[in-house]
């Protein structure tokens, strides 16, 4: 009997190890793709004293939305939606940072660089899309939110400053180097 329950434990043992060892770990959807933005972000940057190529900061917008798409509740999904934006903007595309800035700015108000989106939606209003209204309501919203922050001068600023002509700021700017 005793040498039975040896047999027994020792072939249920080699059963456990047989199966661990062949069980190899799949990846989830989610870590491939966040495993294959990882690359294309390598590939996107890696050489810094040429132009991003258009296609591929496409593409890279593309996989940072379909994260955060499928998988919202994810940290990563504010971090990737504030990339994506950044992307836009720089391929002159902002509408569509525009809306991921807003999507950060609905769903995850506790993300780190919650303030510099709003700062960022006023900025693109102002100097891309020429929507002095919505660039104010941004500029005074970051401003009453965020009054000790360190782009909250510059938003000041940008608000002393929206709206006016060149010709009209070289007048003010001649005025304070005059003080």
């Amino acid at each position: 009997m005793k040498n039975l329950l040896k047999n027994g434990l020792f072939l249920m043992l080699a059963f456990v190890a047989l199966c661990v060892s062949s069980c190899k770990h799949e990846k989830t959807e989610q870590e491939t793709l966040r495993d294959e933005i990882t690359a294309k972000e390598t590939e996107l940057y890696k050489d810094k004293t040429e132009a991003i190529d258009k296609d591929k900061a496409i593409e890279m917008v593309r996989l940072y939305a379909e994260y955060a798409d499928k998988f919202a509740e994810d940290t990563l999904a504010p971090e990737y939606l504030f990339r994506a934006a950044e992307i836009s903007e720089n391929a002159n595309q902002p509408n569509n940072a525009i809306t991921y800035l807003t999507r950060i700015e609905e769903n995850y108000k506790d993300y780190r660089n919650y303030p510099l989106c709003i700062f960022k939606k006023a900025y693109i209003y102002e100097n891309h899309l020429k929507n002095q209204e919505k660039a104010r309501q941004y500029y005074e919203k970051f401003i009453a939110d965020y009054p000790n922050h360190e782009l909250a001068e510059a938003a000041n600023s940008s608000l002393m400053f929206l709206g006016m002509s060149d010709e009209d700021l070289i007048k003010v700017l001649e005025q304070f180097s005059k003080q």
